[in-house]
């Protein structure tokens, strides 16, 4: 980059910004944080032309390539290619430049296609293409048996050919202080990896899953390679029959229950704040009569066990009625509700000055960063400064400058999706009254679809030793694009649920365009932007949370 930097320089090009994306491959534009600032960029007007040392640096992808020219020519940007001596202003760049790209993309196919017949044929021959699995060192592409590590693969295999299910081996190890090679707890998933993984029966197993980004689940292959490893195996095939066996004989669907949990994965877990999942346990009374109860237990503990963290059990039924009750609570208390909206508008304005006020001081040192260039490029022309000095100065100059155009975007954007139009308490609650209406007369499948919909997340609490309890609900109104947010989903399924939707519409009159007319009762949420603080409605210890 300083070479393209000085190139600049010295053509007296201003630089407004560098875009690197280091260790990251240019296959495609995707995963790629710079190359997306660098096309936001280009979409608000911020430079004239883009200087890059190869259009491989760009990407490697033919049609990435095009698309990206594409872009380029629609906002008057011009691309360059300091190495390759071209530029896209002319129509014989233009060509070139698609030349350059359909060979960068066939170098990358033909090296991609290379590296996986070398592999594939390293796997056929039994050696090791890399990795981390534990149990093993990896030493220059051979798998070298850790002994403490291995000791523990010993165990994982010889609880289970005992009879030890998946959680119960991995509560044992993480008790024992036991840790996966990334020093993190076992779970239950990490256990089942362990014993089906035939490396540490002494096994080569290579394309077991091809094309992964693209293809999903759709690319596992039925018949991988499976060949004698040139390593030592850990597990010998006694034990490893054994254990085959049982995985095979093993059911490993979940338990299923006719009456869905409706706040999976909307409950945090009060310790370690991951989701809570579904329990079911199983009671025998004294007639010999069995009673299923239902609970929500911390995720981490259900997969990790208790080392990892503590059951925190809570009643699903208790749980799930507190929720719907307490947002009824909100619509009823006329007086808290107001406020909240209230503090939601007040704390909209206050948020959007100071964005205001943050983005005027920018732009002032904006300003002074381009006066303090153009003196230097002043001195340069009257030779004041060796070139090497002019250099060095302008690069720390474009760096500060970068560095407050990226702040200045940020703050752009937020200010653009900030508004301080004042926000209607009435339509808020007549949304939160049509759905609790519906949630009433709905299914159980249906309950858990509007509570996943409305809310973000729910907080538990256990006060004086009693059982546990809901604390916080986080109700998550999302007005940000019209189709594509989850509240306009919303707001659809209430409308096609509710019996009374078309008395709720006779006063709404006809829309021309496309757009249902009971979404016109809501086009004043449409316009506003919410503050992304949360808010508070609480009486006595419940609270309901609006985050918008």
């Amino acid at each position: 980059m300083t070479n393209l930097t000085s190139n600049a320089t010295l053509y007296a090009w201003e630089v407004t910004g560098e875009y690197v994306d280091e260790g990251i491959i240019g296959k495609d534009i995707k995963g790629r944080p710079a190359m997306q600032r660098l096309i936001s960029d280009v979409e608000t007007d911020k430079f004239q032309a883009i200087l890059v040392w190869k259009i491989s640096r760009l990407s490697r992808n033919m049609l990435d390539t095009l698309v990206l020219l594409d872009k380029f020519e629609e906002f008057g940007v011009k691309f360059i290619s300091y190495s390759e001596n071209f530029d896209t202003s002319s129509p014989i760049g233009k060509l070139v430049v698609q030349l350059m790209a359909s060979i960068a993309e066939m170098e990358r196919n033909t090296l991609s296609e290379n590296v996986k017949l070398g592999m594939t044929q390293r796997a056929k021959e039994g050696s090791w293409n890399g990795g981390v699995v534990f149990g093993y060192d990896s030493v220059e592409k051979e798998l070298i048996i850790n002994p403490k590590e291995a000791e523990v693969v010993k165990l994982v295999f010889t609880l289970y050919a005992e009879g030890k299910g998946l959680k119960a081996i991995a509560n044992q190890l993480n008790k024992a202080g036991y840790r996966t090679k990334r020093g993190k707890h076992f779970s239950i998933n990490g256990i089942a990896t362990i014993l089906d993984n035939p490396v540490y029966n002494g096994k080569i197993r290579w394309l077991q899953v091809e094309n992964w980004d693209k293809k999903r689940r759709r690319g596992r292959n039925a018949n991988p390679i499976l060949v004698e490893g040139k390593h030592e195996a850990i597990i010998f095939n006694e034990l490893w029959n054994i254990v085959q066996a049982r995985r095979k004989s093993k059911s490993f669907k979940q338990r299923q229950s006719h009456e869905p949990f409706l706040l999976s994965s909307i409950l945090r877990c009060p310790s370690c704040g991951q989701g809570m999942v579904p329990s079911i346990t199983t009671h025998t009374l004294k007639d010999g009569t069995k009673r299923r109860h239902r609970y929500y237990v911390c995720g981490v503990f259900h997969n990790k066990g208790s080392a990892a963290c503590k059951a925190n059990s809570i009643k699903a039924y208790d749980a799930e009625d507190t929720v719907i009750n307490r947002i009824t609570d909100f619509i009823n208390d006329s007086a808290g509700f107001h406020q909240t909206i209230g503090n939601i508008n007040n704390e909209t304005v206050h948020t959007n000055v100071k964005l205001k006020e943050q983005l005027e001081i920018i732009e002032k040192e904006l300003k002074e960063a381009n006066a303090m260039q153009e003196k230097y490029m002043e001195a340069f022309e009257q030779n004041l400064f060796p070139v090497s000095i002019l250099q060095e100065r302008l690069q720390k100059l474009a760096k500060s400058k970068n560095d407050l155009e990226q702040k200045k975007n940020e703050l752009s954007v937020q200010l653009s999706s900030l508004d301080s139009k004042i926000i209607s308490p009435d339509v808020v609650r007549h949304l939160l009254e049509v759905y609790v209406q519906v949630f009433q007369q709905s299914s159980r499948e249906k309950k858990k679809q509007l509570f996943q919909l409305l809310l973000n997340k729910i907080t538990i609490i256990q006060v004086d030793g009693r059982s546990r309890t809901v604390d916080n609900i986080e109700l998550d109104f999302d007005f940000s694009k019209v189709n594509l947010f989850k509240t306009f989903t919303l707001i659809h399924i209430l409308y096609l649920e509710s019996d009374h939707s078309e008395q709720n519409l006779s006063s709404v009159p006809d829309s021309k365009d496309k757009m249902p007319s009971y979404l016109q009762i809501f086009l004043p949420l449409f316009v506003v932007r919410f503050s992304t603080n949360n808010f508070k409605y609480k009486k006595n210890l419940d609270s309901i949370i609006i985050k918008v």
